[in-house]
């Protein structure tokens, strides 16, 4: 026992003791302060031993003195760097607590847990066939054909590969836009103004004698209100157009019936796009205006009016006809005819038989528009006989609307053309229509749908079915892409028939990896290029490896336990750095290799990833074929994810030794689809299935988009098949962080808001990413300041907010709620820094 403590405690501290769940182990005796002081401090006994007389109270030659505390410095810095590192070996020997990459890959080994490689990335373009080719033959492309990315600066290409053969010919394309539409939305207009106007010069024109009281009661139902505004263009400058005139809009073919609507302001002259003037036409109409095109439309105003009959009785009879003040002998059984009258809507009704009748204009008893008094000049009053014309309407008329001011109505009739009309410029494509296709044009043959590939000018795009027919493509979106399409595709729109599908990766033909030996068990190889192209399927994913031994083919494995002793067959799995590793058996668990030179020969892809070029960009045909002349890519290539950083590794790989591919627990259910390519993040909660009375499975993933789907098939193999399972993708929250930090003088603030960006945003490291943060996971606001206050440099929040989706939400505790995760975009967080004025 030492006389004097060598620990600042004076001997009464406690043994280290680590407790579980924690993120590094403590496991150093000491540090070179404490092995400085133990060995400067004279140890007691009977046989005292001690180095005090190296110091310098102890020696009067300094350089003897100084020489022995060098001395027993080097061995503390000796002690401290050993401890050091026997420190960290400790923690890269545990999973939790490894530090290092590549050592979470190591240690799962034991555990026979496969970690999920780069998967890459596979899409569809759509080729172009050469001038050459004529209608009616095609050219097979072959399987394995290249085409590659366009780079962006300092990037390199990427290569994908024709996924299987396939035919292309004409039509490999057709131009189109969406359906022609005549009648645009203006947006709404407040008609109260108007109204009141019009209702307020009626009760002037009944005298000054209404007190204010009756005008305010029979004002009142003109509250304020909206009416939606429409337009259509006429070719040219149009003039002869009027606020407040009424025009009918409609087909050409008469027996379908116009739309009466109302000019709602002035006709206004526009400058068309391809040149010249155009005339637009805004209007209000009590009905919703149909869908139509200027082909089949037709814009008209009257040309002549005629006033009711308005003396004795009116212009209405006892049977409903309606009789007009003369002869119009133009309105004929079928025509359309318009009643306006002040205080009023027009009407617009259809005249089902027109003859001309005699009337009494005079003021005799019994004179009407249909009967004539006997009375003479000597028994006064004379009659007035009148011709006149009355109208049979198809559906009556309502007397009552003539009650207001029957001297100021009219009928309109002689409709004419108000102009050419022509139509809208073509609007973007949001999916919810067929296209116009672009004269002249064909369609494949076989008049079912078929698959396309729709880009729009922006250089956005997407895969549908279409069904071509005369000058219409009717389109089927897929339930996986959302509709309304956001962002919408903007006209001019192209549609490729001819359908490339093609997967990330180069092929690497048959490289040497070796020679066999037959005496040598669990024979391996490392293949020269990475990383190795893996594909997802169904339920997982799959290599690209084929292995020859001898020219004959050996079958790849997932593992070899349960193998045949003869069994032709091998595994593969990455290292640290992503190299594919070829393993064989050892004549137990599958079969060694055979004996020859440079016999065993590899045919593989490499290339994969999260990284992958955006629509338009993969349009490079590497590798020239007769027929092919250009590839389109409208849409982007999708699937690609990169292999399971460490983070994950520690958290799925020990649960996948309860599951053992099987799912029993929500945990087994979480990291089984954690493994699905394209998934970020897993999360797997218990449910009731109330329509059977059974407990079920909700399993919530993010990632590529349509994940969800494959997920599900995976969990179904996997799990009980009497146990329901819905797999749901997880709803992302978008948060909105703003903070001002304190910073200390003389720190670079970019360097210091860079690394607050990255302590919340990296991709691996940052307390938003899929790594560190889970679905369902709520967050405090000590965590996020914890993170930043971290930063060298930063020396206090000044202030902070926390909005998820807009709105604030003032914490400290932030739940996401079940299914949902907070997702912090790199993009849209800029933290502001202050520096402190304390020196």
């Amino acid at each position: 026992m030492s006389s004097t403590p060598v620990c600042p405690c004076n001997g009464a501290c406690t043994p280290v003791t680590n407790l579980p769940g924690l993120s590094a182990i403590s496991f150093r005796a000491g540090d070179f302060n404490s092995f400085r002081t133990a060995l400067l401090t004279p140890l007691a006994g009977a046989n005292e031993q001690s180095l005090s007389a190296w110091k310098a109270s102890g020696n009067s030659d300094p350089v003897v003195a100084d020489l022995g505390v060098m001395i027993a410095e080097w061995w503390a810095y000796v002690s401290d760097v050993l401890t050091f590192y026997n420190e960290r070996i400790a923690n890269e020997n545990y999973l939790r607590t490894a530090a290092l990459p590549e050592t979470p890959a190591k240690l799962i080994e034991i555990l026979g847990y496969r970690p999920r490689p780069a998967i890459a990335a596979t899409g569809t373009l759509a080729a172009l066939v050469s001038p050459s080719i004529l209608p009616g033959q095609t050219v097979t492309l072959p399987k394995g054909l290249q085409f590659q990315s366009k780079p962006g600066p300092g990037g390199a290409p990427q290569t994908y590969e024709l996924a299987q053969p396939t035919a292309i010919g004409l039509p490999d394309q057709v131009s189109a836009t969406p359906a022609p539409n005549l009648i645009a939305q203006l947006g709404s207009i407040d008609t109260s103004f108007l109204t009141l106007v019009s209702s307020v010069s009626a009760l002037l024109s009944r005298g000054s004698a209404m007190r204010v009281q009756e005008i305010y009661k029979a004002l009142t139902p003109y509250h304020p209100h909206s009416t939606l505004q429409y337009g259509v263009l006429l070719k040219g400058t149009v003039t002869s157009l009027s606020n407040g005139m009424p025009l009918l809009l409609g087909p050409r073919d008469a027996t379908v019936a116009p739309m009466l609507i109302t000019l709602s302001q002035p006709p206004a002259t526009l400058s068309a796009a391809g040149g010249g003037k155009q005339t637009l036409v805004a209007f209000t109409t009590s009905a919703t205006p149909p869908a139509m095109s200027s082909e089949n439309a037709r814009l008209l105003t009257a040309n002549q009016s005629v006033p009711l009959w308005t003396v004795n009785k009116g212009a209405i009879d006892s049977n409903g006809n309606v009789h007009l003040a003369g002869v119009a002998r133009q309105i004929r059984p079928g025509d359309w005819v318009v009643f306006t009258t002040s205080g009023s809507d027009a009407k617009l009704a259809q005249v089902s038989a027109a003859a001309d009748v005699m009337g009494d204009a005079s003021t005799a008893s019994g004179a009407s528009s249909t009967n004539v008094t006997t009375g003479t000049a000597s028994s006064p009053p004379v009659p007035i006989p009148v011709l006149h014309t009355q109208l049979t309407l198809a559906n009556g008329f309502d007397a009552g609307y003539l009650n207001s001011n029957p001297s100021a109505a009219s009928v309109l009739f002689g409709w004419v053309d108000a102009g050419i009309l022509i139509d809208q410029p073509p609007q973007p494509w949001t999916g919810d229509s067929d296209l116009s296709v672009v004269q002249p044009a064909q369609f494949p043959s076989g008049g079912g749908p078929q698959p396309i590939l729709i880009g729009d000018s922006d250089g956005n795009g997407i895969a549908a079915t279409g069904t071509g027919s005369g000058s219409s493509l009717s389109v089927a979106i897929p339930s996986s892409t959302p509709t309304p399409l956001s962002p919408a595709l903007q006209s001019p729109l192209e549609v490729y028939f001819n359908l490339l599908p093609v997967t990330c990766g180069k092929t690497v033909a048959s490289e040497i990896l070796g020679s066999g030996n037959a005496t040598q068990t669990g024979q391996s190889f490392k293949l020269a290029k990475s990383p190795v192209t893996y594909l997802a399927t169904p339920t997982g994913f799959a290599s690209t490896i084929s292995i020859t031994v001898n020219g004959l083919p050996w079958t790849e494995v997932t593992n070899f336990y349960g193998q045949p002793a003869d069994a032709q067959v091998f595994v593969t799995r990455e290292d640290s750095n992503q190299s594919t590793w070829v393993w064989f058996g050892d004549g137990v668990n599958g079969a060694r290799l055979t004996t020859g030179t440079n016999n065993v020969v590899a045919t593989y892809r490499y290339g994969g990833g999260a990284s992958s070029p955006p629509a338009g960009k993969l349009s490079v045909i590497a590798q020239s074929y007769p027929g092919l002349q250009s590839i389109a890519n409208p849409v982007a290539v999708t699937g690609g994810s990169d292999p399971d950083p460490a983070a994950l590794l520690k958290e799925y790989a020990p649960r996948s030794v309860l599951a053992f591919g099987r799912a029993v627990s929500v945990f087994d259910y979480q990291a089984i689809a954690a493994q699905a390519p394209g998934v970020t993040m897993a999360s797997a909660v218990w449910s009731w299935d109330a329509n059977n009375q059974r407990a079920g499975v909700t399993v919530y993933v993010a990632g590529e988009e349509g994940v969800a789907s494959s997920v599900q098939t995976l969990l179904s193999g996997a799990g009980d098949p009497n146990r329901p399972i819905v797999t749901l993708p997880a709803t992302p929250l978008a948060v909105t962080y703003t903070a001002t930090f304190i910073i200390a003088a003389g720190m670079d603030a970019t360097d210091i808001t860079n690394a607050i960006q990255a302590a919340l945003t990296d991709s691996i490291v940052g307390l938003f990413s899929p790594p560190q943060i889970a679905i369902g996971q709520p967050v405090f606001d000590s965590q996020i300041e914890a993170s930043c206050l971290a930063i060298p440099g930063v020396i206090a929040i000044k202030t902070s907010a926390f909005a998820i989706n807009g709105v604030d939400d003032t914490g400290p505790l932030h739940d996401p709620g079940e299914g949902a995760y907070f997702a912090l975009d790199p993009t849209s967080f800029f933290p502001t820094t202050e520096v402190s004025g304390n020196d």
